[in-house]
């Protein structure tokens, strides 16, 4: 690889515990970012196997996708396996696609950590569209490197820097067509917004990138301290909720609401923090306030159940 990709993903991989003998499981696809991600691995060292999840959405083109990947396994000496991932029709296909893919990886990787083709790119666009279709600045957290089991060894290297790689080694990859097509709104992002971008200034989609990691770092720092005003049974005394800075709190409850399968509303939230008292949430779920704690119950939990 060119020195400076190369050391790139050789100083992420050895932050992430990739290493000689390091056992991963790689998600390809035959595009770029799954081949360099796979030729990456190798070089490393890790005792790697890969995983192409045939979703068969486009014909011989998916056929010729799962015969790239077949190819260059065998070039590389790397097991793979070939799964269907085929999904029932319906809406969110692009959703319902990604579960069946990261249903299949868990499946297939046993205890072994999974590596996925994510760039630098991928990060901005996710920043980009978390901003847009949720205003929360939680938005900028995307794509960490490490996300409990998933790795992604390439987030420091742009889609353009993996495709010129690639073709300097003479490495041949599938395009998906489909990520052409100016419908689903992470396309819109790649194919306009970006580039739009890139012309009011050329750092654009780097530094984009570079905010999510900045941000990863703080959410980090910030969950810890949320954390520390929820109580080991996952109640939250009122006292020390009211005197939080607003920030804190609304992480805070939307925590611990959290960990009884509940998503806060905005509106939820600020009730919750400026006047904590029983309110009924989304989902049938309760939130239920005495003189000194406020307690999140899962829909069907009667009055001062749940706190376990």
């Amino acid at each position: 690889m060119a020195a400076d990709v190369a050391d790139r993903i050789a100083a992420r991989g050895a932050a992430l515990g990739l290493g000689p003998g390091a056992p991963v499981t790689a998600l390809v696809s035959g595009g770029a970012d799954s081949t360099l991600l796979l030729l990456g691995l190798v070089e490393l060292g890790c005792a790697v196997r890969a995983l192409h999840v045939a979703h068969a959405l486009r014909g011989d083109a998916s056929t010729a996708d799962a015969d790239a990947c077949r190819a260059l396994a065998a070039r590389l000496d790397v097991p793979l396996a070939v799964v269907d991932g085929a999904v029932a029709p319906g809406g969110n296909l692009e959703a319902r696609l990604r579960d069946r893919r990261r249903a299949a990886a868990l499946e297939h990787a046993g205890a072994d950590p999974i590596a996925t083709g994510h760039t630098l790119s991928d990060r901005a666009e996710t920043v980009l569209y978390r901003l847009a279709a949720s205003g929360s600045p939680r938005g900028l957290a995307a794509l960490p490197p490490r996300d409990g089991r998933w790795l992604r060894p390439l987030i420091d290297c742009s889609r353009d820097e993996v495709r010129r790689e690639l073709a300097r080694r003479g490495v041949p990859w599938r395009d998906d067509a489909t990520n052409a097509e100016p419908g689903p709104a992470r396309n819109r992002i790649r194919l306009d917004v970006l580039p739009a971008l890139a012309l009011a200034h050329p750092g654009a989609e780097r530094n984009l990138a570079r905010a999510a990691l900045l941000a990863d770092d703080e959410r980090a720092l910030l969950d810890e301290l949320a954390d520390g005003l929820i109580d080991p049974d996952g109640s939250l005394p009122i006292g020390p909720l009211l005197a939080a800075p607003p920030a804190l709190a609304r992480l805070a409850l939307r925590r611990a609401a959290a960990r009884r399968g509940l998503t806060l509303g905005h509106d939820d939230v600020e009730a919750l923090r400026t006047s904590p008292r029983r309110r009924t949430l989304p989902g049938a779920g309760m939130a239920d306030v005495d003189p000194h704690r406020l307690r999140f119950l899962p829909p069907g939990a009667g009055r001062g159940e749940g706190a376990a």
